[in-house]
């Protein structure tokens, strides 16, 4: 049996995490990673300034799979995810976020599709037509996701609608070539991160998943379209 870790990073989410923790317990008791085995939930601390390292702490009873991560001084979601992902030593990885607008059970279809097409890394998308967006974003924010992505094709060559759903599939073993390698510390982390993949001829599928918006956000959609923007020109000329 194959070994899989849940990396979900977290930046103020005291507020949200316990009911992802609750969520995520009941998917485990219904089967949902059935054929794994879940060895840890690695929930890393990117430096928060609330409670949300006491609201892991105190979750352990119930999910004895969850180890804290502390991260400090707050350096960005993606190098959480880079700490996630060093830190595993399991087969797999699932990359989550602490919102679960992406909703657990949505691991069978990326695990369907690794297994049916024998690829390397999943990707959940909300821009298949056989996506299901339950609840959208609001008008301005969607449409500068979908602006964004358009644009990280035009600029990367990436052929992927949505690089920045928070729910990826990944087989730990292929990646450590260049995980050493990836230097994104924020939002643009997944185009580092599946620019590498692709220069490394790692077969990658895109999956349409479930979604539901859900609100508190971390992103600043000005500020933080242009940083990505920016860091999606440097990468171009990097990778």
């Amino acid at each position: 049996m194959q070994s899989l870790s849940i990396v979900i990073p977290a930046y103020n989410e005291e507020a949200r995490l316990p009911r992802t923790f609750g969520l995520l317990k009941h998917a485990i008791e219904t089967g949902v990673f059935q054929g794994f085995q879940l060895i840890e939930v690695l929930v890393v601390d990117d430096g928060s300034q609330d409670h949300t390292q006491s609201v892991c702490q105190n979750h352990i009873d119930i999910l004895p799979q969850l180890k804290c991560i502390r991260v400090s001084p707050n350096q960005g979601k993606g190098n959480a995810i880079h700490v996630g992902m060093k830190t595993a030593m399991t087969d797999w990885i699932l990359i989550a976020d602490a919102d679960t607008a992406t909703p657990w059970d949505q691991f069978l279809k990326l695990h369907q599709r690794v297994t049916q097409d024998q690829c390397t890394i999943a990707i959940g998308s909300r821009d298949l037509p056989e996506s299901d967006v339950r609840t959208k974003q609001s008008w301005v924010r969607e449409n500068m996701g979908k602006t964004f992505n358009f644009i990280v094709r035009l600029i990367t060559g990436l052929p992927y609608l949505d690089t920045q759903c928070g729910f990826k599939l990944i087989e730990k073993k292929k990646i450590n070539i260049f995980i050493e390698k990836l230097e994104v510390k924020r939002f643009a982390w997944d185009v580092e991160f599946l620019m590498f993949a692709r220069k490394n001829k790692l077969k990658i599928s895109e999956v349409p998943v479930t979604w539901e918006h859900q609100e508190a956000s971390r992103v600043h959609p000005i500020r933080d379209a242009l940083e990505m923007l920016f860091r999606v020109i440097e990468m171009r000329i990097r990778i």
